[in-house]
């Protein structure tokens, strides 16, 4: 979410988020972030970040037909302190969904509605748990972002999975190599202003064409589907 807005209660604003993704080998992620230093300001531009992320689908599931196509699932980012992660009372906690991706493939970019909620006290697993949500998975991003224009935020992490559940401390590096993600996100209050915003991330991949290649994500990998069994 380029933005960085959050709201609470039920008047949240869906909007547009609007991105492009890649990936860097390990051995070019210095480049990369020099490039980005470069774009962005200096060596104090980037923004460190550890994010646990856990899925949530419906306790009890639709029966199948159409109807099930309404169940969705819901995320809780839990923004935690790079430099100490343990601590949960400094997190941010985060009650994400992201909707069907647009399967229209002209975009310069990955279409898909938003909306975010932040959760400013209590438990908010329980919350979740009293909306009738369940635990599904969960993973640990790490890394660092930049904003670019104050519109696009350009995030470089590496996903993580967890050994032991809920224990950020035992994380574990989802590809041995690793390699980098990076995505631009940047968000379109309103359907009317996706046009735009895809053409300026479009214009905008172009300043990375010798350090990672930009891509629209098939919209098929974005569909927001529940792993029923």
């Amino acid at each position: 979410m380029a933005a960085g807005k959050k709201y609470t209660g039920a008047s949240a604003p869906t909007h547009y988020e609007c991105s492009l993704h890649g990936l860097v080998a390990n051995t070019h992620e210095p480049q990369l972030r020099t490039r980005l230093e470069a774009l962005c300001g200096d060596t104090k531009a980037a923004h460190h970040e550890l994010h646990h992320e856990i899925t949530c689908i419906p306790a009890i599931q639709t029966p199948v037909g159409p109807l099930r196509r309404e169940d969705h699932m819901l995320r809780l980012r839990i923004e935690l302190p790079p430099s100490d992660p343990t601590n949960i009372q400094a997190a941010t906690n985060t009650i994400c969904f992201l909707g069907h991706p647009e399967p229209r493939s002209d975009r310069g970019a990955s279409v898909r509605p938003a909306t975010y909620a932040q959760v400013f006290s209590g438990n908010a697993p329980q919350f979740l748990s009293l909306l009738g949500y369940k635990f599904n998975s969960e993973f640990v991003r790490k890394g660092y972002w930049f904003l670019y224009r104050n519109v696009f935020k350009v995030i470089v992490s590496q996903i993580y999975r967890l050994t032991e559940q809920g224990n950020v401390l035992s994380a574990q590096p989802v590809d041995p190599d690793g390699s980098w993600i990076v995505q631009v996100v940047a968000d379109a209050m309103s359907q009317e202003q996706v046009p735009r915003v895809c053409e300026q991330i479009d214009e905008l991949k172009r300043l990375f064409d010798d350090y990672v290649e930009l891509v629209v994500v098939d919209h098929a990998f974005l569909e927001n589907k529940i792993p029923y069994s």
